[in-house]
């Protein structure tokens, strides 16, 4: 296996250091990144820190005041799909081409509509 050459890596890592930026939440929107990114850091990336802090915070409120537990456990998840949403319409913009760019834009579909029943139903 041959090494990457440094100009390559060096090119890597500064594409890696825009994730998570506003520029890079403001092309995820406009659907101006690739299909793979807009699908898998759009769906999945942004759990890395919703997740914990969400449990951290919902754990403080269970063990200080119980009854706002659950309306900010809505609130969450009622973000996370209108989340979905924007990541949906991206991917929409992008134009899915192939079976698994359609199979994650119908993915997007469900998990956000997943997220808004589970919001209106806790």
């Amino acid at each position: 296996m041959n090494d990457m050459p440094q100009e390559e890596l060096d090119a890597i890592i500064a594409e890696r250091a825009k994730i998570f930026t506003p520029q890079w939440f403001a092309d995820i929107f406009g659907g101006r990144l690739g299909y793979g990114d807009t699908f898998w850091l759009g769906n999945f990336g942004v759990l890395m820190f919703v997740v914990p802090a969400a449990t951290l915070i919902a754990g403080i409120l269970y063990a200080q005041a119980p009854g706002v537990m659950m309306p900010f456990l809505q609130i969450v998840v009622a973000a996370y799909a209108l989340w979905l949403l924007g990541v949906l319409f991206a991917q929409i913009r992008i134009g899915p081409k192939g079976g698994w760019p359609i199979f994650g834009v119908i993915w997007t579909a469900g998990a956000a509509l997943a997220a808004l029943i589970t919001a209106l139903k806790l």
